[in-house]
């Protein structure tokens, strides 16, 4: 940190190409070995991994080696005739020494992803990975190693008090993912010294069924995302909502999906990354809950799991994290508008309706980080949208140019020459106020 802290002039555009280029040469090289860690952290199936992880790291640096001559060139503006002869444009400058602290959910990609941006924005980066997927946060530190010197990008591994101590660091700008306790730290800290902080934290995320949808595509596609790397996904569907007379037909349609897909021989499922990780889920899902396969063979390795619950039960009061979908039901639009409007606000909002009336209805009365209709997670997958949340789920966004947005500041600058001012203001004013007031509408 020190010796970051001595050079903390903007990266060159050149040295940020090529060291973009290096972690994406050492990515490609690597990839069975970042799957192999990815497996031994969190039992990640090989496909999902390598679509979630590796391909999403790889597609985000080939935009930024592409773009960034593009992104960093200054935008012109105009200026007020009083000023001219005159130029103005807007710069995007570096903060200087960003900390990026990644989550074990998706250990590689929530830890390069934020890193590749603020690369490309020309500031010097330490990353803390999550001490919980032990062999990515080395697969991390080899990678790195490879691609820069350690006073330009560093892996500081550790436990939490290893986090703690980059936290009474003086860095110009903290990016967090991860819950909201962890959260609320790297947000005091940001506070004590007056410089920005991203927070990317999760929360309830629903996904809300109308009268309208095309509940076999809509089950599917909520059954798709809620499972994948076994709920462990922050913008998941953490709960679904379903119109009264619309459950026989979910439940039909819930099993009929469930069972193949997990119902299988050998089906495949990611873990939970930790016991005290399986024990919390467990204890949201309530007796009678219905189970699609067999837990294990891994003692961490959970079956998909799902039942009709009240919005009293436990798993509607926390975000469940895991492979088990409460599900609630709702008689009216009022009803329906009435319970969304009380949640902190999500990091994503799911909605499946025909009904465009209804579904803006709900965007304009539901806050939410984002929004997806009739799918789910796939506004959080592209690289031309930003991400991010608001409120209780975090605030701040990245990916693609939104995160070189982020890891930079907007600095004006105003250019005048040595030429005569025609519009130069000095005393005595004499009669100019009112000649001002006539000219000036």
């Amino acid at each position: 940190m020190e010796g970051m802290r001595a050079e903390t002039s903007a990266l060159d555009l050149n040295w940020r190409v090529s060291t973009l280029k290096k972690i994406l040469a050492l990515i490609e090289e690597r990839e069975d070995q970042i799957l192999e860690a990815l497996e031994a952290d969190l039992g990640k199936p090989r496909t999902e991994a390598w679509l979630a992880e590796v391909l999403f790291v790889k597609t985000e640096l080939k935009l930024m080696i592409k773009q960034l001559k593009n992104w960093v060139k200054p935008g012109k503006v105009g200026n007020p005739f009083y000023f001219l002869p005159a130029k103005s444009e807007i710069r995007r400058e570096p903060f200087g020494v960003v900390l990026v602290m990644a989550p074990w959910n998706y250990p590689f990609q929530l830890a390069m992803s934020p890193a590749i941006a603020a690369i490309a924005a020309g500031n010097r980066v330490v990353i803390k990975p999550a001490e919980a997927a032990p062999a990515t946060a080395a697969m991390l530190a080899a990678i790195i190693a490879k691609a820069a010197y350690p006073r330009d990008l560093k892996v500081v591994c550790g436990d939490s008090k290893v986090g703690a101590s980059l936290l009474e660091q003086d860095f110009d700008l903290f990016f967090f993912t991860g819950g909201e306790t962890v959260g609320r730290m790297v947000a005091e800290a940001a506070g004590r010294r007056m410089v920005p902080c991203v927070l990317e934290l999760g929360g309830k995320c629903p996904a809300v069924i109308h009268e309208s949808a095309d509940l076999e595509i809509a089950v599917e596609r909520i059954v798709l995302g809620k499972f994948f790397n076994a709920g462990q996904t922050c913008m998941a569907p953490d709960f679904v909502m379903v119109p009264e007379g619309k459950l026989d037909a979910f439940r039909a349609r819930m099993r009929e999906v469930l069972d193949a897909t997990y119902g299988v021989e050998g089906a495949e499922i990611a873990r939970c990354v930790h016991e005290a990780q399986r024990a919390r889920v467990l204890s949201l899902v309530p007796e009678g809950a219905e189970q699609v396969g067999e837990d294990g063979p891994h003692p961490l390795r959970l079956a998909p799991r799902w039942a009709v619950v009240d919005w009293e039960h436990a798993s509607m009061k926390e975000e469940v994290f895991g492979p088990f979908l409460p599900v609630v039901t709702y008689r009216s639009k009022e009803e329906c508008l009435e319970r969304l409007t009380k949640l902190s606000s999500p990091l994503a909002l799911y909605l499946f309706s025909g009904d465009s009336a209804f579904s803006e209805e709900v965007m304009g009365q539901v806050r939410s980080g984002s929004v997806c209709l009739n799918d789910v997670m796939k506004q959080a997958t592209n690289l031309e949208l930003p991400f991010g949340g608001v409120g209780g789920s975090g605030y701040g966004r990245y990916r693609g140019k939104s995160g070189f947005d982020t890891f930079t500041y907007e600095r004006p600058v105003t250019r005048r020459f040595f030429m005569r001012d025609v519009f130069q203001l000095k005393p005595p004013y004499g009669d100019l106020l009112e000649k001002m007031r006539r000219w000036v509408r």
